[in-house]
């Protein structure tokens, strides 16, 4: 028969085991964990030029009040009106490129024999033809100021998009002196609500990007969602055949980050983007600033140019299984995290392989309701 001490002994040890494992999991709880064990890092950084055309991967960035330099700097329009890929999936295959020296945007796409070429000298307002500035380009809820790309540029663009209606130009963002764009004003109230500055959206600039300055995304929140289609088309009793995986540029991010697990960047509240040399130690801070509401331009194929190729909204259909909040304007589905940047950062550059540490937890936006679990 056990003895008294022996069973103190086990009850003992069961109640040890089982704090253990309390904290074991408390330290491993996804909106606690911070990088205590993987090295989180910079994967990829990519710029997109020309705003709805295809990006250009890079080894570094540079920081400016903006986001990323050269990071949505043209777009086309149309009455005045951004034109995006919802309308012309075909955008997505137009490709970008700097010029060796870097004194060119070239642009080019496939099958189409004329390439554009258009200077990348900074603009200046005492030089510029007011009769070509566009003052109040619609940009979602913003007013854009940019200065018109000439005929030879509209006309190639107007060509490829298919539009004849003589009302498609090409244009460059405004020089700081007559920029006045901001990011959105819900997203500058999350920055207010969650950082101790009382920052606002006046407080950053933003360039031709929809709502905020960077966008991120965590490679292991893409290749769940991946798992997550798959399983949701086999379930569905449809083909999986010669349907390939989605691939970051379905989402247009500026950096994918690796080391994660999926969607742990839902609960970050500030990043630290650490590049060591052998001689320095550079830190950028970036702080979060919400959750990005996807929309059909998702299912667009980037290489095809077709919008929703398989005829079955992914992967909109499927982030709605588990990505949906709600909103003031109805309800939405997140997938990828918006950012700016520190603004004593500005003029520092990001390398791919820098590591990035968590700094503060707890996001809240006061836009969006909180993400299923």
């Amino acid at each position: 028969m056990l003895n008294k001490k022996y069973l103190l002994t086990i009850s003992s040890i069961i109640l040890t085991s089982s704090f253990l494992l309390y904290k074991l999991y408390d330290y491993f709880n996804e909106e606690n964990k911070l990088n205590k064990f993987n090295q989180i890092s910079i994967d990829k950084i990519i710029i997109y030029p020309v705003k709805a055309c295809k990006g250009i991967e890079v080894k570094k960035c540079k920081l400016t009040e903006y986001g990323f330099e050269n990071d949505r700097r043209w777009m086309v329009i149309k009455d005045n009106r951004y034109v995006g890929q919802k309308p012309y999936p075909v955008l997505s295959t137009v490709k970008t490129e700097f010029s060796e020296d870097g004194l060119f945007l070239i642009i080019s796409k496939a099958g189409i024999k004329k390439q554009l070429k258009i200077s990348t000298k900074p603009l200046s307002s005492s030089e510029m033809n007011p009769e070509l500035i566009y003052s109040n380009i619609s940009t979602l809820d913003n007013i854009s100021q940019c200065y018109d790309q000439g005929d030879e540029a509209a006309q190639w663009f107007s060509n490829i998009m298919n539009d004849s209606s003589g009302t498609i130009r090409f244009v460059q963002m405004c020089p700081p002196d007559l920029w006045k764009r901001n990011i959105r004003k819900h997203i500058g109230d999350n920055l207010k609500t969650n950082s101790t500055n009382q920052d606002n959206e006046k407080e950053y600039k933003n360039s031709l990007s929809n709502s905020c300055q960077i966008m991120f995304l965590s490679k292991s929140s893409i290749d769940d969602l991946n798992k997550r289609v798959e399983k949701n088309r086999i379930e569905n009793g449809e083909s999986i055949k010669d349907k390939p995986s989605l691939k970051y540029d379905r989402f247009r991010p500026n950096l994918i980050i690796n080391g994660t697990t999926p969607f742990q960047e839902d609960h970050w509240k500030s990043i630290e983007i650490e590049n060591k040399s052998e001689t320095t130690t550079t830190t950028i801070e970036l702080k979060i600033a919400d959750g990005n509401a996807r929309c059909p331009v998702v299912t667009i194929d980037q290489d095809m140019g077709v919008l929703d190729p398989y005829n079955d909204d992914e992967p909109l259909r499927t982030l709605k299984t588990f990505r949906k909040v709600d909103c003031v304007i109805g309800q939405k589905v997140l997938f990828g995290t918006y950012a700016v940047t520190n603004p004593k950062d500005l003029g520092k550059f990001i390398y791919v392989g820098d590591k990035i540490n968590i700094l503060q937890v707890g996001f809240s936006s006061n836009f969006y309701s909180k993400i299923p679990k």
